[in-house]
């Protein structure tokens, strides 16, 4: 009985965005509610967050940034510009992603990256610890 006691108090963090940080879910320009963005993040007005999406930590997401579909941005991770972070990639360490750079799929950005300029990372690539600024990784 304590086991599933334990279980069902647990269960609700482990699902609560952020890892259950104190936040609000962020509402976009055009009105539509976006995903959460915990209290100790930044987000810029012009960015679009979508509904699953988490602005995470320490994140900085500005410009006219876009994070959808399930993506999360964590640690002390930066997006910004006309970046796109989307489906299931994470922004996560001290890593950026800027210019018209864009991350999906299930791809990983980590450590130092760097995504600038038209570079696209998707699929189950793995970025860190270098900056890209051209090209295709999947």
């Amino acid at each position: 009985m304590k086991l599933l006691a334990a279980i069902l108090f647990i269960l609700p963090v482990l699902a609560a965005p952020c890892a259950g940080q104190e936040g609000q879910y962020w509402i976009n320009n055009d009105g539509t509610q976006g995903g959460f963005v915990a209290d100790t993040a930044y987000v810029s007005k012009n960015v679009y967050i979508g509904e699953n999406a988490q602005v995470c930590d320490k994140a900085q997401v500005t410009g006219f940034a876009k994070i959808t579909g399930n993506a999360i941005i964590s640690d002390y991770a930066k997006v910004w510009g006309n970046a796109h972070v989307y489906e299931n990639a994470q922004v996560y360490d001290e890593a950026s992603v800027w210019d018209n750079a864009q991350a999906f799929g299930e791809s990983r950005i980590y450590g130092f990256a760097g995504l600038k300029g038209n570079v696209k990372v998707y699929g189950k690539a793995r970025m860190f610890d270098a900056t890209y600024s051209s090209g295709r990784y999947y």
